[in-house]
């Protein structure tokens, strides 16, 4: 997703603990009191700078526990709603107070995933907070149609591609995630997407194509030739 987004002449900061780019922030989502002054440092400092447009993609996502929600540790719990919902929530709040008053063109889109939309057994909490924040978003994408300056404000689903996380779901024993035979199939058969693919239909609608309120589904977007 990065090498997308600088092969089209964007400037990419990135949150995270493991990022390795010359601008790369340092955050740990894990611990949200301190990603908050993160955010909020980073983004009023940018607030005050000069560009023709700025986007916020939000990629956080903390799959475990698996399996029943009984056998969950508190510490898997709490790591959880710390990384998928508190700091996530805090991220999004420091954006749009950062750059509300700005009239350049500006966006925020929500990578999501097909379990907001369904129950997948053994993923109860990853679904709930993806379907959290899918409601999030849609409903900042209904507040903005009436700002002054607003941001366009969406949700990507990529699919299923193949990424270290299929590799992390494909490793639950059945018991854990009694799914986990229709993911290792889709492993098998060919049917995950390219990741490069999806980073780069993720680019056209965050920077073009998207519209806010908008829901996508990035795999039925790759192009048929790719």
């Amino acid at each position: 997703m990065v090498e997308s987004f600088q092969t089209n002449n964007h400037t990419v900061y990135e949150f995270s603990r493991t990022g390795e780019l010359p601008l790369h922030i340092d955050c740990d989502f894990g611990i949200p009191s301190q990603a908050k002054t993160v955010f909020d440092t980073t983004f009023q400092t940018h607030s005050k700078q000069t560009y023709q447009s700025v986007n916020l993609l939000i990629n956080t996502a903390v799959l475990a526990p698996f399996g029943s929600l009984s056998l969950a540790s508190n510490h898997q719990i709490s790591t959880h709603l710390a990384v998928n919902i508190d700091s996530t929530i805090l991220l999004i709040q420091a954006f749009l107070k950062a750059f509300e008053n700005s009239p350049i063109t500006k966006s925020l889109a929500y990578i999501s995933s097909g379990a907001a939309r369904r129950a997948i057994p053994g993923l109860a909490m990853y679904s709930a907070s993806k379907a959290f924040f899918e409601r999030l978003i849609n409903t900042i994408a209904e507040e903005q149609k009436s700002a002054s300056h607003p941001f366009k404000c969406m949700v990507i689903n990529p699919g299923v591609m193949n990424t270290d996380m299929q590799n992390e779901i494909r490793s639950q024993s059945e018991e854990n995630f009694p799914m986990v035979g229709m993911w290792n199939d889709l492993h098998k058969n060919g049917q995950l997407a390219a990741p490069k693919d999806i980073a780069a239909v993720c680019t056209e609608l965050v920077t073009k194509s998207g519209v806010n309120g908008g829901h996508y589904v990035a795999q039925q977007l790759i192009p048929s030739n790719s």
